[in-house]
């Protein structure tokens, strides 16, 4: 049995929503879609040099949550301490079966 207190990091959800522009054409933009809690774990990263001296790191991460949550798909992004973090995919936590495993990735680029 688990702790409620497990799901310890305070996430911003953001999905997309469609909005109209001056000319009355529709377009998707990220919003707000509310705040919850998670376990957010490091899974992977690697580190890549691109062309002009440009460096990128990849890190792949894994956030806990409880299933309905929030409304979920591959285009939510999440917010966690100034960080953007792009849902992968997601799937069953087989060993907790109240919990989600949402597999994310952060993408961090320097141009040093």
């Amino acid at each position: 049995m688990g702790l409620p207190n497990d799901l310890k990091h305070r996430l911003t959800v953001l999905n997309k929503t469609p909005k109209e522009n001056d000319n009355g054409e529709t377009y998707y933009d990220y919003t707000e879609d509310g705040a919850i809690w998670g376990a957010l774990t490091v899974v992977s990263g690697r580190t890549e040099t691109l062309p002009g001296e440009a460096g990128r790191a990849a890190v792949t991460h894994k956030i806990t949550i409880r299933p309905h949550a929030c409304r979920l798909t591959t285009a939510t992004r999440f917010l966690y301490q100034g960080q953007r973090y792009d849902v992968q995919y997601w799937q069953p936590h087989y060993k907790r079966r109240d919990r989600i495993e949402v597999m994310v990735r952060l993408v961090v680029e320097n141009s040093a």
